[in-house]
């Protein structure tokens, strides 16, 4: 990677199964396993974005346990891995919150299940992150429940193709969030 890259675990505005706009909760495997694939790749930070405050006490409490002297002590890796964790209430924090840090808005790249009319591919966008001469910070956005809300589309600059198994495009693909993560983030940054 010549330019940071983010990932945001986007819990607002999400679907449900009927299509409405709902949030989604934050599932504590979720803060760990994604944070601990966020580190292994090398991304800068790791939001989770929720506008419920019982949920941001929740994974306050999470995350106050893992930074601990006694967990670093115990568990260096997973607490060095969530270190990367920020919690934000909404996306434009999320956007606010890069520009801070990096002088610049990002790229907006929406992970996605469904196909979509736009896509790029793993090998195209791993390549476009690759560029020795870029500069501008892209960020990485997974969905919960069944997928971002339509209403989320108008941030987003690139949607990278679906994860489709060994059946193809018209076989099973109903994979956890942190599976997705990994994978996608091997496909992007993986030595080869």
């Amino acid at each position: 990677m010549s330019a940071p890259v983010y990932l945001v675990l986007l819990h607002y505005p999400m679907s449900n199964r009927r299509d409405e706009q709902v949030t989604t909760s934050v599932t504590n495997i979720d803060i760990h396993d994604i944070s601990r694939s966020c580190r292994t790749y090398g991304i800068k930070k790791y939001f989770i974005v929720t506008p419920i405050p019982d949920q941001h006490e929740i994974v306050g409490r999470v995350l106050a346990h893992w930074r601990t002297p006694q967990s670093a002590e115990y568990h260096p890796d997973r607490v060095e891995a969530l270190n990367r964790i920020e919690l934000l209430h909404n996306f434009d924090q999320v956007m606010k919150r890069i520009e801070e840090l990096d002088g610049e808005k990002p790229e907006v790249v929406l992970t996605d299940a469904r196909p979509q009319i736009k896509e790029t591919t793993y090998a195209d966008y791993a390549r476009e992150l690759a560029r020795p001469d870029r500069k501008r910070p892209a960020v990485i956005v997974f969905g919960t429940g069944w997928g971002v809300h339509p209403i989320f589309h108008r941030y987003v600059d690139t949607i990278l193709e679906p994860i489709y198994g060994s059946e193809g495009a018209g076989g099973y693909n109903h994979l956890s969030v942190r599976s997705a993560v990994a994978i996608i983030l091997d496909r992007l940054f993986a030595r080869r």
